[in-house]
């Protein structure tokens, strides 16, 4: 066995014995009812509820600038994420890869059919923590003088939200660790370099979409 797989093995090993004493603590059984409605702030549901808001938003006050900022963020970290989540990680959820420890899913606040939940399995990063610090930073770049305060409850809630993950059985220690990482990569890919080209993207189709929403508003 090579010195990186032995040491990769070692982190593994960590890796596993980390979750199991966050997931079978006394204060993952106290929390995790909490865990499961707060798990919800950072699922697709709740960033399409906002998408809904910033679009009537837009739409009240003729300012799509908001809206086009959060599109243009999120698919390209979708992206992003998806390809390094399903195509170069894939790596299974602690209640697959622990089943014999007695490690259980307990996220279902929103309950889907079967075939949805069981092409969900991998779990590196956390895609919860890494949107949850990414659109901090997305929503402190557009509200700048309210840039820290912003920026520092989105550090919070996604500290609150990596120990949510872990005692519901659904990302390990290195998962919401590296959702932290992931979350800053995409906030400093989109904001540092790519924004303006989303922004102007939107905008180009706002203008082209426009006349035919018009018509059947």
């Amino acid at each position: 066995m090579s010195l990186l797989s032995e040491y990769i093995e070692k982190i593994e090993e960590w890796d596993h014995r980390a979750f199991l004493s966050v997931y079978r603590s006394g204060f993952s059984k106290r929390t995790k009812k909490f865990a499961i409605v707060f798990s919800f702030f950072g699922s697709l549901y709740f960033w399409g509820l906002i998408w809904i808001i910033w679009f009537i938003y837009g739409y009240v006050t003729k300012d799509y600038y908001l809206l086009v900022l959060f599109t243009g963020g999120f698919d390209q970290s979708i992206i992003l994420h998806s390809l390094i989540r399903y195509l170069i990680i894939r790596r299974n959820r602690p209640f697959i890869t622990l089943q014999k420890e007695g490690v259980k899913k307990h996220d279902d606040f929103i309950r889907i059919p079967y075939i949805m939940r069981e092409s969900e399995k991998q779990s590196f990063p956390s895609g919860h923590v890494s949107f949850l610090l990414f659109f901090g930073f997305v929503f402190a770049y557009y509200f700048n003088q309210y840039y820290w305060i912003i920026l520092t409850i989105s550090i919070v809630l996604s500290i609150i939200m990596a120990f949510s993950r872990l005692t519901l059985g659904v990302h390990f220690p290195i998962d919401v660790i590296f959702g932290f990482i992931f979350g800053l990569l995409y906030a400093f890919l989109y904001l540092g370099f790519t924004y303006i080209y989303w922004v102007n993207l939107y905008y180009w189709l706002g203008a082209i979409l426009s006349p035919i929403i018009h018509f059947w508003l």
